[in-house]
């Protein structure tokens, strides 16, 4: 059941609005019972969320400048360095010149940073090897086109930020 606090965005079209609880709903039941078939993915207890997604904005997009790193995040620059800065210390991250420009660094995972993100994704790997084989062919074929849908609405939704 989601969450009451959660509540979906209003568009003002009923059937809309009820096909987004509903997806929503069913989001939450899907990570409640992945949680109990593999247990909570363990998490070093000194990271914050905002640190959790700069290592996966880094993993995802490998050599961000500290500009296209705050950028992502939505935060300033000396906000997104000093995320950096800790976790560069914490040996999660690393800042390496531009090959092309010395004035340009570029942050990389190091192999621990690395290590700690293959071990979450590897939760998700597991739920669907386990779980994907079971569902019927069109109920993939579908899946996979509500991937695509929602992967193209968020592209749509970054570009017109940008």
């Amino acid at each position: 059941m989601m969450d009451p606090m959660k509540r979906p965005p209003s568009t003002g079209d009923p059937e809309r609005d009820a096909l987004m609880a509903e997806i929503m709903s069913v989001n939450d039941r899907i990570h409640a019972r992945s949680m109990e078939l593999f247990g909570p993915v363990e998490l070093p207890e000194d990271l914050t969320m905002q640190q959790m997604r700069v290592l996966g904005l880094v993993g995802h997009e490998p050599g961000l400048t500290g500009q296209e790193l705050s950028a992502r995040l939505g935060v300033s620059a000396p906000t997104a360095s000093g995320i950096v800065d800790r976790l560069v210390a914490k040996g999660l991250l690393s800042r390496v010149d531009d090959p092309d420009d010395r004035r340009v660094r570029r942050i990389a995972l190091t192999p621990d940073g690395n290590h700690l993100l293959s071990g979450i994704d590897s939760v998700f790997d597991q739920l669907i090897e386990s779980v994907v084989p079971a569902i019927a062919l069109d109920d993939l074929r579908a899946i996979r086109n509500g991937s695509r849908a929602m992967l193209n609405a968020v592209e749509g939704a970054l570009a017109a930020r940008r």
